[in-house]
């Protein structure tokens, strides 16, 4: 087991007791059925939270659907249960969302530039990279569940989100999840190349566009390296990826400017039409705490042209207004 308890408090103990609690029931065998003794959708949220007040780590929710019984559900716990930090952990994680269609590995070669205290962690979505043969996913609350699993919010250590152009749009929502969620919200927000949310939504969807109309709209985007569009065979596998990003974004419905509650940085490429200066501006109103923003050299996908200026603007960001865990607390007084 990763973690300890008392000896009276087993993991098969936390989860009936959670279980009872969520169902109303004064018993519970180890082999029954969760929805059978009268759970639900809604039933399934709540089972979640409890088991995270009492196991003190996020169980998510598809291993709990798949798990439905309190036997399985303790096995399944044994291997999520997260290992102890390590000493000499960085001071801060920062999660990476790539733009549509992309997988996380774009960010690999972060790890050169990022100085000791950051943390660079790559995040996949599904369908892509090394969840190759997860099912690509089109709806947004559903995308936030499956990612929001992978912050590690046990160990304490603060963290940031970066996402570029489609990925900063999902950061921000992350961000906004984990906080509805009970958990700390994240330590910083950096926003690549992307509009805000106000303005995310395009206002001609092409996530439903015939597979001919849709390869040439990538085409115009010049995310997509000129081969692989041409490739019918890799075509058929990529287009149901992309298709499901932009069916996300062509969907997407901002509430407005909501504090995030932590500063925001947003760069944007100096010969970006799509988000300039002037629109990445507007991501100001999304924080009650600092703002900054930079343009980096480059078109809409500086992201390939400018990684070592980009990791350093972050990493300088963050180490002059988020040094430590205990600024960051005084920082949220403040803003309180």
């Amino acid at each position: 087991m990763n973690r300890t308890f008392p000896p009276e408090r087993t993991y098969r103990d936390i989860i009936s007791e959670a279980w009872m609690r969520t169902l109303e029931i004064q018993s519970a065998r180890d082999d029954q059925n969760f929805f059978d003794a009268g759970g639900n959708s809604v039933l399934l949220v709540q089972l979640q939270r409890s088991l995270t007040a009492g196991l003190g780590f996020k169980v998510p929710l598809q291993e709990i659907f798949r798990h439905p019984t309190i036997a399985d559900l303790s096995r399944r716990v044994e291997t999520l249960a997260p290992s102890p930090a390590p000493v000499g952990r960085q001071e801060l994680n920062l999660y990476c969302l790539p733009y549509a269609g992309c997988s996380a590995r774009v960010f690999d070669s972060w790890k050169v530039y990022a100085p000791e205290f950051l943390n660079v962690i790559p995040v996949e979505l599904p369908g892509r990279g090394s969840r190759c043969t997860d099912s690509p996913v089109s709806d947004l609350p559903e995308l936030l569940d499956d990612l929001s699993s992978a912050i590690d919010v046990d160990s304490r250590v603060p963290y940031g989100i970066f996402g570029h152009s489609f990925g900063a749009i999902i950061a921000y929502e992350l961000g906004r999840r984990m906080i509805a969620d009970g958990f700390p919200g994240p330590s910083a927000l950096v926003v690549s190349a992307c509009r805000p949310p106000h303005l995310a939504t395009p206002e001609v969807p092409v996530f439903d566009r015939p597979d001919r109309d849709f390869r040439q709209r990538l085409r115009e985007l010049r995310g997509t390296p000129p081969e692989l569009l041409e490739n019918d065979e890799l075509m058929e596998l990529y287009i149901p990826v992309i298709r499901a990003d932009y069916s996300i974004i062509d969907n997407y419905r901002s509430a407005g400017p909501v504090d995030i509650g932590c500063p925001i940085v947003a760069l944007y490429g100096s010969a970006d039409d799509d988000a300039d200066g002037a629109v990445v501006e507007q991501w100001g109103a999304y924080t009650r705490s600092s703002f900054e923003k930079y343009e980096i050299p480059g078109d809409h996908f500086f992201l390939h042209s400018a990684e070592q200026e980009i990791v350093s603007r972050i990493a300088s960001e963050i180490s002059l207004g988020i040094p430590s865990a205990a600024r960051l607390g005084r920082i949220a007084e403040k803003g309180a």
